[in-house]
Order: C-alpha cells, then structure tokens, then sequence
C-alpha cells in the first residue's frame, strides 16, 4: 500500500487550462473517487499519474518515490511507474487469450514463464475468472471482460490502481455487481484505488472518500460521502452530488416567502438566522416530508414507484418539487394519492445565492 500525492498541478494542452495549482492526498489504502462532469479535467489527472500527459509545474508522488517534479525536471517513464490501469473500454487484446491478456503486462517486463502463469493464475481467482483462462474476449460479456482488464491491472502487484470510468459500459445489475467485487478486491489486496467517474451513485456506494471537481477544473471539496452530503461546501457540490429541488425565496417584512409568481409563506423553513432574501433554496428529495399539519401545501401531480421508495411530483404555487417517501415512511404515513393537496415539510434545506447567467 502506498499514498498518492499530486501537489501544486498545473495541466495544459496548448493555451488551455485543464487545471491549476491543483492538489490532492489519496491515503494508503483507500479507494478515492474523483468526481465531476465530463470535461473538468478527471482524466486528465490520471494521465498525469501514468505519466502519459506532463504537467506544467507541481509534484507527484506514491509513498516516497517522486514520479514527477517539474522543478527537479524529475519525470519517471510510463513503464517504470507500476501503477495498474483499467479503462472504461476494457482495452482487452481480442486476438489473444484471457489469460494471454493478462499475462501481458509480465511478458513485457520479462519474467520468467513459470512466474508468468503463476501470478497471471492468481489475479484471475481474484477476479473469479480462473475457468475462463482460455477464451477469448468475444466469448465473454461485458461484466467478464471487465474483470479480465482488472486482472491485468492486478498482475503487476502495484501498490496502486488508477479506474477510469470502469463501470460505465456495463448493465445497471452488473455494475451493482462489480462495484461490490472491486470493493472485494481492494479489501483483500490493500491497493490504493484512484477511481474516476462522474457517476455520484456510483461513487457513493464505492468511496472511501471522494474529490469533487467543478468544471473548470477546480477540486472544490473532499471528504467522506457522508461529509459531502451532508455539508457541501458550495452549491456546486450539492446540486452535483444527488437530486434536489430549487425553490427562490424572497423576504418582505421579515417574513420568508417562496418566490414562485404568488408568494407562499414558507412556515416552518428553519434559515437559522441568515439572510435569505433573493436566495435559492436546495433541498434534497427525501428531505421532503410529508406532515398533515404543515401550513405549506402541496398538490400531487403524479406518484412513481421505484421497488423500495416512492417518487412523487407535487406541484407548489406552479413550482414542480419532487419528494422520495421510503416503504417504511410510507407504511407508517400511508400512500399519497394523485391529485390529493397535502401539507409538506422540508428538513435540513441549503441557501445559497442564485446561479450567474454568464451567457448574460
């Protein structure tokens, strides 16, 4: 197991900007998802890494060997970094075996045929893909040419694993399904995960601790995804990571109101003191409840169910707001009909000034 440092990066193509200044600490062990929307510079900092793109100035390192230093004109080859890579396409060999796919990366660094086989063998139990050593990838399905390019990844024994987007090709019950087998795989080998994805579910159910990227390139928080969820440092971060209903506020007289064309008085919204006033509020789907008591109503437009929870679409003063009831709330509350107006409220709302029109 080793750490991973990128201090003080700066990546350009031509007179492009992907990214500046940027730093981040991936800790021994952890399995960390950098997240953020196409374009913002995710994979760029992979290729960073695997030292298939140079930066302009920074450091980077894994535990105490220096791979990069623009100062020190310290530049390690591609092939000497011992990082193991897994890309969104698979990038497996079709002309050779699964196991002639893995045991490449060995053949290149010339160990002997014996150890070849061996460790080869090995990385593919750990994938579970041992009885499929001599098929070839057009023989396989998705899910299993993933494992394979995972497995070659593995074969080298790097302390490190970069996964770019390894998922996203993939059906919704095999991602679910290989999500489980890489948090298998590093709980059993103890590699550093770098893991790449603008996927929020997916690294939710993945990460140690996740990096948000905004779109210019900026890291703009990281912590666990319950620290992120909970306390986004920015709107950004909120409204990328999961759902959530956008509601203007306006204040007259000291009295919040919804700014939605009619006012409605927003009873019971908790600003804990701030100024609010021409201010949006965010707040996530299953921080809206219902309460028959609520003084703010709502008229359901339509209702969805999803297998574990309930998707509903209300209409507030013309405002559509969704809200997520779970099975248990919704045994204990009971199911809201379609076109019934009912009393909502909303728990642990985020204000934050409203979005700049910068095509304005």
């Amino acid at each position: 197991m080793a750490n991973v440092s990128f201090s003080n990066l700066t990546a350009k193509y031509g007179k492009n900007t992907v990214f500046s200044d940027l730093s981040l600490e991936v800790k021994s062990g952890e399995i960390m998802c950098l997240v953020g929307p196409s374009g913002c510079g995710k994979t760029t900092l992979v290729r960073c890494l695997l030292g298939l793109t140079r930066p302009e100035t920074g450091t980077i390192t894994i535990g105490d060997k220096v791979l990069f230093d623009a100062k020190k004109k310290i530049n390690v080859p591609v092939e000497k970094r011992n990082i193991g890579i897994v890309f969104q396409d698979y990038a497996v060999w079709p002309h050779m075996t699964v196991l002639e796919n893995v045991s490449y990366p060995l053949k290149k660094r010339r160990v002997s045929k014996e150890l070849i086989k061996e460790r080869a063998m090995k990385a593919l139990s750990q994938v579970r893909m041992t009885q499929y050593a001599n098929h070839l990838p057009s023989q396989l399905s998705g899910g299993q040419q993933q494992r394979v390019a995972i497995a070659r990844a593995l074969v080298v024994d790097a302390e490190v694993v970069v996964m770019d987007e390894p998922i996203t090709n993939l059906d919704a019950k095999l991602r679910e399904e290989m999500l489980l087998e890489i948090r298998m795989i590093q709980k059993n080998l103890g590699a550093t995960i770098l893991y790449i994805t603008h996927d929020q579910q997916s690294a939710l159910q993945l990460c140690d601790r996740m990096a948000i990227m905004e779109s210019d390139g900026r890291l703009c928080q990281v912590g666990t995804d319950e620290e992120i969820i909970t306390d986004p440092v920015n709107r950004f971060t909120f409204e990328f990571i999961g759902n959530s209903n956008v509601i203007p506020l306006t204040v007259e007289n000291n009295t919040v109101y919804f700014d939605l064309g009619e006012k409605i008085k927003a009873d019971g919204v908790d600003t804990n003191g701030a100024n609010v006033n021409g201010k949006d509020m965010l707040v996530r789907l299953n921080d809206v409840v219902f309460d028959r008591e609520s003084k703010i109503t709502a008229i359901v437009t339509s209702r969805v169910f999803l297998g574990s929870e309930y998707n509903y679409f209300l209409d507030l003063g013309g405002k559509e707001i969704r809200l997520q009831q779970s099975m248990l709330d919704a045994k204990s509350f009971g199911v809201v009909d379609v076109g019934e107006k009912i009393g909502i409220k909303f728990i642990n709302p985020h204000f934050y000034d409203k979005k700049v029109n910068k095509e304005a």
